[in-house]
């Protein structure tokens, strides 16, 4: 049988078993450092910073109140009456060309020379000379008229050679004592008949006083035989 007086005293020292306990507590806070100067990471992660200034740190201001605009006053009094469209005029329709006035007919041309005398004076006429002698005062006159209007007509224009001049062959004539009128005679040149007009004034001596006349267009062969124009003779 073992004493038990040793071991009852360090059960019994309390101071003993505290030093213990520190000392095991201080061994295994050195042996924690140890270990955990010996690690070292494998890898160390950047971190970006961004810098912020004072002024991102300060509260943002509140916008401006909206502008109020006032309303208008209320009208008093009596409404203006409502004011009537305007009258767009119609646009502008082109005027119409202007109908051209008709076409004058050409001046009648007045003879400067008259040639009826000197004709009746030549000897180779003295068979018209005998012959006007027997016709009455209004044949005379409208066969001297139309002698004179065949030498007026190839005195003016020497393609044309008159041999005959029927005064009444278109239209009447209109005749006096001392002037015959010709609206509508023809005359025949070249086996052609032409229209003509003439104005014919005569003299108390029975002679040719003045003359004026205008060729017209060449009558066609198929109005010869209504209006008696023969093509010879």
């Amino acid at each position: 049988m073992q004493r038990p007086g040793p071991a009852v005293r360090v059960l019994r020292e309390p101071g003993l078993a505290v030093a213990l306990c520190l000392h095991l507590a201080l061994l295994g806070a050195l042996l924690a450092v140890r270990a955990f100067s010996g690690f070292v990471p494998e890898s160390e992660a950047s971190i970006a910073v961004e810098l912020v200034g004072p002024e991102a740190l300060m509260p943002a201001s509140p916008p401006p109140p909206p502008v109020q605009v006032p309303a208008p006053p209320p009208t008093t009094g009596i409404l203006p009456l409502p004011q009537a469209a305007p009258i767009t005029p119609p646009p502008d329709t082109p005027a119409a060309p202007p109908v051209p006035p008709p076409a004058e007919p050409p001046a009648m041309i007045t003879a400067r020379t008259l040639h009826s005398e000197s004709v009746l004076a030549n000897p180779r006429s003295r068979g018209t000379r005998e012959a006007l002698k027997t016709l009455d005062a209004a044949e005379r006159i409208e066969q001297l008229c139309n002698l004179e209007a065949m030498s007026q007509i190839h005195a003016w224009k020497a393609e044309f050679e008159p041999d005959r001049v029927v005064a009444f062959a278109m239209a009447g004539t209109k005749a006096s004592r001392t002037t015959l009128e010709a609206e509508g005679a023809a005359f025949r040149s070249r086996k052609q008949w032409y229209g003509l007009r003439f104005r014919c004034e005569m003299a108390a001596t029975g002679k040719v006083a003045g003359f004026q006349f205008r060729v017209g267009e060449a009558i066609p062969r198929s109005e010869w035989a209504a209006h008696d124009l023969p093509p010879e003779h």
